[in-house]
């Protein structure tokens, strides 16, 4: 099979209108750090991809992220290793990045975008990449069906746990006017 000539892209509504919404609350500074971040991640994504054989035949970009629909035929473990490209990137550059800031403070803000965004799509929680990776390490090792009702289990714990930890902090936290 050979790649297609060009790789579709929609752009959702959503996407401009958080990105308005986060220079509205956010600055410029930012928005450009974590755009960067989201960049890298998805090229992490790609160049695993690429060198596995696989390309992407169309991308989604929404308020929530992006997804990638892959063409080519690809084993679980590639599929893994792809799926741990983007935040295997944002990682890799977080503690090159936070290294570097001792030389030049401004690099701190992308360091943090980075190591932020690496972690977050490291929980294991679909359609986040640490999700799919549970996901697609469940399949290997049993078959899809299983894999689908343990990687929702525990998608749903984990949400739930972070949902209970944030309003636990909500609580707990003083009040502006305190």
């Amino acid at each position: 099979m050979r790649p297609p000539e060009r790789t579709r892209v929609r752009v959702s509504p959503g996407a401009p209108a958080l990105l308005a919404v986060f220079v509205w609350l956010s600055s410029p500074e930012v928005l450009g750090a974590v755009l960067l971040a989201a960049l890298c991640h998805e090229l992490g994504h790609y160049a695993v991809l690429r060198s596995r054989g696989g390309w992407v035949r169309h991308m989604e970009i929404s308020a929530l992220g992006a997804n990638m629909q892959v063409a080519g035929r690809l084993s679980y473990g590639s599929e893994l290793l792809a799926a741990a490209g983007g935040p295997a990137v944002n990682l890799l550059l977080a503690a090159a990045l936070a290294a570097l800031g001792r030389w030049w403070e401004p690099l701190y803000l992308l360091a943090g975008a980075q190591g932020v965004l690496g972690c977050f799509n490291l929980l294991p929680i679909l359609p986040l990449d640490g999700g799919r990776m549970l996901w697609l390490a469940l399949c290997w090792r049993t078959d899809p069906f299983l894999a689908d009702r343990m990687a929702g289990g525990v998608s749903l714990a984990a949400a739930g746990l972070l949902t209970a930890a944030g309003a636990c902090l909500l609580y707990t936290s003083p009040s502006p006017r305190d």
